[in-house]
């Protein structure tokens, strides 16, 4: 008896649902087409800012303080039964709209000849092959490891972790080497407030095993600023962005990641303590699907103020 009770949607209602798809489909290619002229005015603006001295982050800074994709209205006839399920529909829609916004943007600056990528998104700096950290075993591993991408990197010892963040935060020292992740991937709370405490940036990870090889730890290479990495063929990078815990910073994030083609890594949510009061946060770790991470970037910029990348790196596993 059970084997026949077997639930099956309507042949009619598919075939419904396939002919809304197909309306809905040429009503967004309108809204794409609508996107195109904003990303092709502010792709203009940009090159006459970048003309003008500004940097493409101050370009999109500007850009930012004047793009407006509507107000998302539902139609007048709406049943008041279908309102609510409505408005969670358009405001899926606004996050999609900015996604696309960023991905045309950054293909009219290419067409444009402006360049747009990680090197010019995020901030980076030249300096001294110079290193600190607290010396162990595994810091040992870890510096090795880490030490094989620089021609004459040199190295001095701390004799605690907030020592070599200081180092670091007041430029005496280019990059410390921090345990990032003990194990099982859990992060190390007193290590994340003094990356965010000093705006440190993890420029590399590196997993590392000590003597027996059964410890797996990660250990984190970080500075002021970011080294980019050089991407070749089979390698993952990964970008790891702190954002506010208000609004729809998360969600909107997320469903941008997914039209990039990126995935995710990790969430965290974070809580840390100021003169007594607590304040919370998300880290989230996003894996590149391929084309880079230069529409998240500019997604970021225009669309999400609490937000500041916290990492670019690569090959965590």
């Amino acid at each position: 008896m059970l084997d026949e009770l077997v639930f099956r949607t309507a042949p009619s209602t598919e075939k419904n649902l396939d002919e809304l798809s197909v309306l809905q489909t040429r009503e967004e290619e309108r809204r794409l087409l609508e996107l195109y002229d904003v990303a092709e005015a502010a792709a203009v603006l940009a090159r006459e800012l970048i003309a003008e001295g500004l940097s493409i982050s101050e370009a999109l800074s500007v850009i930012s303080d004047g793009v407006s994709l509507g107000d998302y209205p539902i139609h007048s006839l709406a049943l008041s039964e279908s309102r609510e399920r409505l408005s969670g529909y358009i405001s899926l829609l606004a996050q999609a709209d900015r996604a696309e916004l960023s991905l045309l943007f950054v293909s009219e600056c290419h067409r444009l000849g402006v360049s747009v990528s990680e090197r010019e998104l995020l901030r980076t700096c030249e300096g001294e092959e110079t290193f600190i950290y607290m010396r162990n075993q595994f810091a040992d591993e870890a510096y090795d490891v880490f030490s094989q991408e620089f021609d004459n990197p040199r190295v001095r010892y701390a004799q605690s972790f907030s020592e070599c963040a200081r180092a670091v935060a007041e430029g005496e020292v280019r990059f410390c080497l921090l345990p990032l992740e003990e194990r099982g991937g859990t992060r190390l709370p007193t290590v994340s407030e003094l990356v965010l405490r000093n705006d440190l940036k993890i420029n590399a990870v590196s997993s590392v095993f000590g003597y027996d090889g059964a410890a797996n730890l990660k250990y984190a290479l970080l500075s002021r600023d970011f080294v980019i990495p050089e991407i070749n063929d089979g390698d993952d990078a990964y970008l790891e962005i702190r954002l506010g815990s208000g609004g729809d910073n998360l969600s909107s994030t997320l469903n941008a990641a997914s039209l990039f083609g990126m995935s995710v890594y990790r969430v965290d949510t974070v809580i840390t303590d100021s003169e007594g009061e607590s304040e919370s946060y998300f880290t989230l770790v996003l894996r590149d699907g391929g084309e880079g991470f230069a529409p998240m970037l500019v997604f970021l910029a225009l669309f999400v103020g609490d937000h500041s990348t916290q990492g670019y790196y690569k090959n965590l596993e």
